[in-house]
């Protein structure tokens, strides 16, 4: 596998929106365009030896802390390390920024993202219940410290 993490750029938004139309409640092309837009936002996206798009991170820092927005990776990819190489690249991002801590919410159901998620020391510290629609289902809330 040949995989290389870069700071996410509007031309790789055409490969973002593809992987995103193969999700469960996928965000708008609107939604993914205004990610790359944030000033205290922060995207990657990792890309095969082709120099396609094979999967994405986007994340926002407020003060010192940050929270994960968005993971995924195109299906052909899944399993081999992507979505592991892409949140490698934040929790360093964020290290280096001296973040106290990170979150994100998880689907209940999306047991591979959990383990890869605790296999990265975060911890569950909460629930949502109804966060997510089509199909409507509570959202998990983990955390990561870096102090």
């Amino acid at each position: 596998m040949s995989v290389t993490i870069l700071p996410a750029v509007p031309s790789d938004l055409a490969d973002i929106w593809a992987i995103e139309q193969t999700l469960t409640g996928p965000w708008t092309y609107g939604q993914l365009e205004g990610e790359l837009t944030i000033s205290h936002g922060w995207q990657f996206v990792a890309k095969g030896s082709d120099g396609k798009v094979c999967g994405y991170l986007f994340g926002i820092t407020v003060i010192d802390e940050a929270e994960i927005r968005k993971v995924a990776v195109a299906s052909a990819w899944r399993r081999q390390g992507v979505a592991s190489l892409l949140l490698t690249a934040a929790c360093q991002r964020l290290s280096l920024q001296k973040i106290s801590s990170c979150f994100l919410e998880l689907r209940l159901s999306n047991i591979p993202a959990l383990k890869l998620y605790q296999k990265n020391t975060f911890q569950v510290v909460g629930q949502r219940k109804s966060y997510y629609t089509l199909p409507t289902e509570d959202a998990m809330i983990l955390k990561k410290s870096f102090k």
